[in-house]
């Protein structure tokens, strides 16, 4: 019915036509996500731009530009199902037809040598496999880490080690605006827990705490703080950020009331040399001492750091001689393991306790 010749035209013919229609709608996809990294940079820029406003609570408007991010960022799920399924059958299409190609082409006696002829489509086969990946990781981001370098993930938009990457950014009026605010809660007749809370959930950063009473170190803590909020429980989306978050930093002993507590956070962010340091006056109400105001916000040019690899706090040197800065370690790693000790003592203990939402 058909010669054999043109019929191998024809069916070069479909497979290509197959190809061109995969780039086609690789061309569309392109469209459709230059679109959206556009307006996803246009939300980081104006995030960054709020670092600068340092009179202002920002703290909602920050929030809801983390949901707006967000909701730009998440592709509905049909869509994504359509396009992969559709390039999903291209390519099974496409490896049918070679196959059937090679049976009508096929002539015995076999020889591995001939094996060699088949290189072209084993590399266009893995440059298909590697195509769909590549649209999949750009459409769906979620678990997807090929492009976080140009679509950042929305928990990015919190992290201060991210932020602080970027050259036109006041991190200090970013880590404001999470109210970092230490507080003790009693836990027990003569135990008490230290909490860091935080109005918005900023961190990845290292930090260092100290508790002092009149000169006297009843506790100090330092670490990663690292916040993995748990996805909506109802929809499965994954929360990108949340208010008023809870971090365990360690637990204390002490049955007599403080009578001047005060509490010292450092706070190391990336892209800087010396640490900023939130000082804090702490008042007892109840089973609770909680901070009195705004803290007091400087730059501590006593201590200088920079990190290494994986992530690694490295202090290279510091000059102050205060108490409080004794149990300072020389390298702090990161993983979001937090550590703290109580008067005095040398013996680390790890606050295990996972962050919780008040």
């Amino acid at each position: 019915m058909f010669e054999l010749s043109n019929y191998f035209f024809i069916i070069m013919n479909l497979a290509s036509g197959l190809l061109s229609l995969l780039g086609a709608v690789g061309i569309f996809i392109s469209l459709i996500i230059q679109r959206r990294v556009s307006q996803l940079q246009d939300i980081l820029e104006e995030l960054l731009d709020l670092s600068y406003d340092e009179g202002t609570n920002n703290t909602v408007k920050i929030q809801n530009l983390i949901y707006k991010y967000q909701m730009q960022y998440m592709l509905p799920v049909k869509p994504i199902k359509t396009v992969i399924s559709y390039i999903n059958l291209n390519i099974a299409l496409e490896v049918l037809f070679w196959i059937w190609l090679l049976y009508l082409t096929y002539r015995s006696p076999f020889q591995w040598d001939s094996l060699i002829y088949l290189w072209p489509m084993a590399a266009i086969l893995a440059v298909m496999i590697f195509y769909r990946q590549l649209i999949k990781s750009t459409i769906n981001p979620v678990d997807n880490h090929m492009f976080n370098s140009i679509i950042p993930s929305p928990r990015y938009l919190r992290s201060i080690a991210f932020l602080s990457s970027y050259v036109n950014v006041s991190v200090g009026t970013i880590i404001r605006q999470a109210r970092p605010t230490p507080a003790l809660r009693k836990k027990g007749p003569a135990s008490w827990h230290v909490i860091l809370k935080e109005e918005l959930p900023f961190d990845d950063y290292h930090y260092y705490f100290c508790l002092t009473d009149q000169e006297q170190v009843y506790f100090s803590a330092f670490g990663h703080i690292l916040i993995e909020l748990d996805a909506d429980p109802i929809t499965g989306k994954p929360r990108p950020t949340a208010r008023n978050l809870n971090i365990p930093l360690g637990e204390i002993t002490q049955d007599q009331p403080f009578f001047k507590p005060e509490a010292s956070l450092l706070i190391f962010p990336k892209g800087e040399k010396h640490p900023m340091e939130f000082s804090y006056d702490l008042e007892q109400a109840s089973n609770v001492y909680y901070a009195l105001g705004s803290p007091r916000v400087s730059v501590n040019h006593l201590i200088t750091y920079n990190f290494e690899e994986k992530n690694t706090l490295n202090i290279l040197s510091t000059e102050a001689k205060e108490k409080k800065l004794e149990a300072l370690p020389a390298k702090i790693n990161s993983g979001g393991s937090r550590w703290y000790c109580v008067d005095g003592e040398r013996e680390l203990v790890e606050a295990e306790i996972k962050p919780y939402i008040d």
